[in-house]
């Protein structure tokens, strides 16, 4: 029996080296597309009823595990297989308990691996459909959950929430509540992590939090975005100590994401007394506020009136700017040593004055990003932008800045070394500049250089510090650029003529390396030359 098969990735190259990469007709599959656009997706896969979807989890929009519990959905015996750049996922694979078949790093997949899974996946087809309502019934029922924690935090009716709860086999039968939010620790997580795999660590931690409560009684996690809420529902007895239960449950959660994940999470837990009711203010105070963030990683509020009573100052205008100066020096003399003293210096000053979090954060933003313009050489990776703006306590951005400012320092020094002159990379770039209006692959150059394409992969990364697609793409917008300040040739014309037959997708990527739309960019430059 013939299955088929749909690919998607938001890298195109990627998309041909799969077509490229296995026979897929002698394993009895058919193609029967493949797309970069979560949205294309959707539509594609209500067209074509695909049995199997291999799927990278870092799509924008939506991401890889949200499209998977759509097609889900819409076809409960669907088989998946993730796709993800990170090199130390096995981590994750001990926690993540998503019902896909397979999880398969891009920059190590070989041939073998990708059929390997692919066989997998068609044994789990050709089984008995005999967990299909299991499958749905465990899906439906998170659906449920997310309305459950919905209805807290908007403070509806005690009567109705505690009703909804009991159809999902959840009893709060007692008056009293404690709350905690549980946040990664971003510092920890970019060490380790691809900003792509976000959504399945989240979904990692909220499994871990899920499996631990089993043997707490009174505990239910949710899932709530970026972030893990927990709901303690306990009676007041002297005969025990409802806040060390709910503590030992929150120290074991973080024991165990630490020896799983090898995360480190930062936490608000209220102990007060908290009605059913009262429980979604005091869930927006915390979220909204960030209370704990001149605190520690572990902020514990017994009595919820303290919660009322942060107190937090606009940030004046020019806060970090005395800064600057003495932070580009640093760069330059290559001090980590003083980039650190610096940071932490602009931290405690925060602290001192009692900087709202949320503008503190705008002004490092605004910061990091004029020296990143100064100093990189490329687009740098945005990653710790958006992790910066998550975070949750002074101690993680203030290692986030160190890490960012630490990443510049040694990219400058790297951008002016001697990589090319490596033999093997002089071979590589005239391949490159021979065959500028095709769509090169790493499939393609490893077949030139008669090596193995897994084994390449890692060689070019090694050499150049970026994986080979996007070395390619760099160049070929360095060439972009040029040509449009010279040239009068459409961008069609030129999409076409540097191996792009979509200019929607040349757009993307243009955006993507050199920062704004090829629009964007023409205008800024016919203005420059116009002003001059």
């Amino acid at each position: 029996m013939m299955h088929k098969v749909m690919l998607i990735d938001d890298d195109v190259p990627m998309l041909k080296v799969l077509q490229q990469m296995v026979e897929w007709e002698s394993l009895n599959l058919h193609v029967v597309g493949s797309t970069y656009s979560s949205a294309k997706a959707l539509l594609m896969f209500k067209e074509t009823s695909p049995d199997i979807v291999i799927t990278d989890i870092g799509l924008p929009k939506k991401s890889g595990i949200e499209l998977a519990a759509i097609f889900r959905q819409m076809k409960p015996d669907i088989r998946v297989i993730f796709l993800t750049c990170h090199e130390d996922f096995h981590y994750a694979q001990q926690a993540v308990k998503l019902n896909a078949d397979d999880y398969l790093l891009k920059d190590k997949l070989t041939a073998e691996q990708l059929e390997q899974s692919l066989k997998n996946s068609i044994r789990l087809l050709e089984k008995t459909a005999s967990r299909l309502d299991k499958d749905v019934s465990s899906y439906n029922r998170e659906l449920f959950k997310q309305g459950l924690i919905q209805k807290v935090i908007d403070g509806a009716p005690p009567e109705s929430t505690v009703e909804y709860a009991a159809q999902l086999g959840i009893s709060w039968g007692y008056p009293c509540f404690m709350m905690g939010t549980v946040n990664i620790k971003f510092s920890t997580y970019e060490r380790l992590y691809d900003q792509s795999n976000l959504p399945l660590i989240f979904y990692a931690i909220y499994n871990i939090a899920m499996e631990l409560s089993v043997s707490y009684e009174g505990i239910t996690p949710f899932m709530d975005q970026e972030k893990l809420v927990v709901l303690y529902n306990y009676r007041v007895n002297l005969a025990s100590n409802a806040y060390l239960h709910f503590q030992k449950y929150l120290q074991e959660l973080e024991d165990r994401c630490s020896r799983f994940l090898k995360l480190q999470l930062s936490m608000v837990t209220v102990t007060d007394r908290i009605g059913l009711q009262s429980l979604g203010s005091f869930y927006h105070q915390i979220v909204q506020h960030k209370n704990e963030f001149y605190e520690s990683n572990e902020l514990v509020v017994k009595d919820v009136q303290l919660l009322l009573q942060h107190i937090f100052l606009p940030s004046p205008q020019g806060l970090l700017d005395p800064y600057k100066s003495d932070i580009e020096r640093a760069i330059l003399k290559d001090d980590t040593e003083s980039i650190r003293n610096i940071v932490s210096t602009m931290g405690r000053n925060a602290q001192e004055k009692r900087i709202e979090p949320s503008e503190f954060v705008q002004d490092l933003l605004i910061l990091l990003r004029s020296i990143d313009i100064m100093f990189s050489k490329w687009k740098s990776n945005e990653a710790i932008y958006s992790y910066l703006s998550f975070a949750r306590t002074l101690e993680d951005v203030t290692e986030l800045v160190v890490s960012k400012l630490t990443h510049i320092t040694q990219y400058r020094q790297k951008g002016s070394g001697t990589a090319v002159k490596e033999p093997k990379l002089q071979i590589i770039q005239q391949f490159i500049d021979k065959h500028i209006s095709e769509n090169i692959t790493s499939i393609d150059m490893a077949h030139y250089l008669y090596l193995n394409s897994s084994y390449f992969s890692r060689y070019f990364k090694r050499l150049t510090g970026i994986n080979f697609t996007d070395y390619v793409h760099q160049y070929k917008m360095g060439i972009a650029t040029k040509m449009m300040k010279t040239s009068s040739q459409t961008l069609e014309s030129l999409a076409m003529g540097l191996g792009y037959s979509d200019r929607t997708y040349f757009s993307k990527v243009f955006k993507k390396y050199i920062g704004m739309t090829p629009s964007e960019y023409k205008t800024k430059h016919a203005v420059s030359r116009y002003a001059k």
